[in-house]
């Protein structure tokens, strides 16, 4: 009975996840229209974070969870918008990055200030999602199926 209990649990939980990820991805959906960006775009524009190193664009597909070839694809059409720059990665120059423009940093942080304002999580305190962060992460790294 306590093995239906959790799986129980755990459907909850993640039927939560997908319901706060929706609610998450439609009060940014007037930004991106705004943007002229699609939602994977958007997803991809976000990834990229512009005060770290440049990601190589398998890697930012490995974290969006799609094939390398979507993540070109979609790279490209930031580039012709004058978002971003693919590059060369500064310690191989084989591998390919992308880089935010200051075009693709203002639209960047349009997005981040839109989740920001109407995120879902504004109504939790700071202890609060300091507690929900470290569930969430410790959740993610775990490799354990049942």
């Amino acid at each position: 009975m306590a093995s239906a209990h959790l799986d129980r649990k755990t459907a909850s939980l993640v039927d939560q996840v997908v319901a706060l990820t929706a609610r998450s991805v439609d009060r940014l959906r007037p930004v991106l229209r705004e943007l002229e960006l699609s939602e994977p775009a958007g997803n991809l524009l976000w990834s990229v974070d512009p005060e770290a190193e440049p990601a190589p664009l398998r890697q930012l597909a490995e974290h969006l969870h799609c094939d390398p070839s979507n993540v070109t694809l979609l790279a490209a059409r930031l580039e012709e918008r004058g978002l971003a720059e693919r590059r060369p990665h500064p310690h191989d120059g084989r591998v390919r990055t992308l880089v935010l423009t200051e075009a693709g940093r203002a639209a960047r942080a349009r997005l981040v200030e839109q989740a920001e304002a109407t995120s879902p999580f504004a109504a939790l305190t700071d202890a609060e999602q300091q507690a929900l962060h470290d569930l969430l992460t410790k959740a993610l790294s775990s490799q354990t199926t049942r």
